[in-house]
């Protein structure tokens, strides 16, 4: 398979204002000009594109995120598209379907598995994350999806090799053996994803800050101060998230032999969110819930 480059946005923020050079409000420009200086084949929105979770802008986020499709389309680029957990707030995100329905270049692929440019992607919608694990019928390359921090353990479990996310909680690594981009509040966050025969390189932006993550060889790092280094490398608990993902797919053995309270306590204590372990591994033996 020929290289491919895929840069990913999520959270389009349509009405803040730019920093640097360019200046001015983000526009349609503004993420062009990130597709230009790329140059990807795919061009990939993890949710949230057509509403403005982050700024509230008030403008005609829809339209605008159709403008955007269309330009980049245009060019004969692909785009791959999942709908977020507030693109419909307005009841127009089937404007955007009806966009990808119209273009051969527009995917819309929420909640099943399309093939572009010969690389399988398949769409999680917010909220659907367990079941699709559970139900997923055969490897793909890429998950794109817009899930909540305590739902993304579940992503771990589906046979890709790349994740991408939207939401919130922007973070760049390796986890549980697969490439993970979590993005939020583009274009001042995007990554560029380097595949040939799986992901070879990427590229995480976040403001000023560069990530370079590359199989076997760790992290590069410019323009970022220890601590953002870290958060987006590692999250924001105190346990780092790799190592929080782990414990959690360890703990469904472990259940089976120590039983499901001792499994519990043990996560909590390493300081695990409850929520995190509940959406995982349910609620049954959470300690302080009352047995039925």
């Amino acid at each position: 398979m020929p290289r491919t480059r895929i840069l990913a946005f999520s959270d389009l923020a349509w009405g803040t204002g730019e920093k640097g050079p360019s200046g001015g409000r983000v526009g349609i420009g503004s993420f062009l000009r990130a597709v230009e200086e790329t140059d990807p084949e795919i061009v990939v929105f993890a949710g949230d594109a057509a509403y403005d979770r982050c700024s509230r802008s008030k403008l005609d986020e829809t339209e605008l995120f159709i403008g955007l499709l269309r330009e980049i389309a245009a060019a004969g680029r692909h785009c791959v598209v999942v709908e977020g957990n507030n693109d419909d707030t307005m009841g127009t995100y089937g404007r955007v379907r009806e966009a990808a329905e119209a273009n051969p270049y527009i995917h819309e692929i929420t909640g099943e598995v399309q093939n572009v440019c010969g690389i399988r992607f398949l769409g999680v919608p917010t909220g659907k994350e367990r079941r699709m694990a559970r139900s997923a019928e055969g490897p793909v390359d890429i998950v794109v999806a817009h899930a909540p921090l305590a739902n993304r353990v579940w992503l771990f479990d589906l046979p890709a090799a790349c994740i991408v996310t939207g939401h919130y909680g922007m973070m760049a690594a390796v986890v549980a053996g697969k490439a993970y981009v979590a993005l939020d509040c583009s274009p001042a966050s995007y990554a560029v994803i380097d595949r040939e025969e799986g992901w070879q390189r990427i590229e995480y932006v976040a403001g000023t800050c560069r990530i370079d993550l590359r199989p076997g060889e760790g992290v590069a790092a410019t323009g970022c101060d220890p601590a953002e280094l870290r958060r987006l490398t590692e999250g924001r608990g105190t346990l780092p998230y790799p190592d929080e993902v782990a414990a959690l797919r360890r703990a469904k053995r472990e259940i089976a032999i120590e039983g499901r309270e001792e499994v519990f306590e043990h996560l909590l204590r390493m300081g695990i969110k409850k929520t995190h372990v509940e959406r995982y591994l349910g609620r049954r033996g959470l300690p302080g819930r009352r047995a039925r």
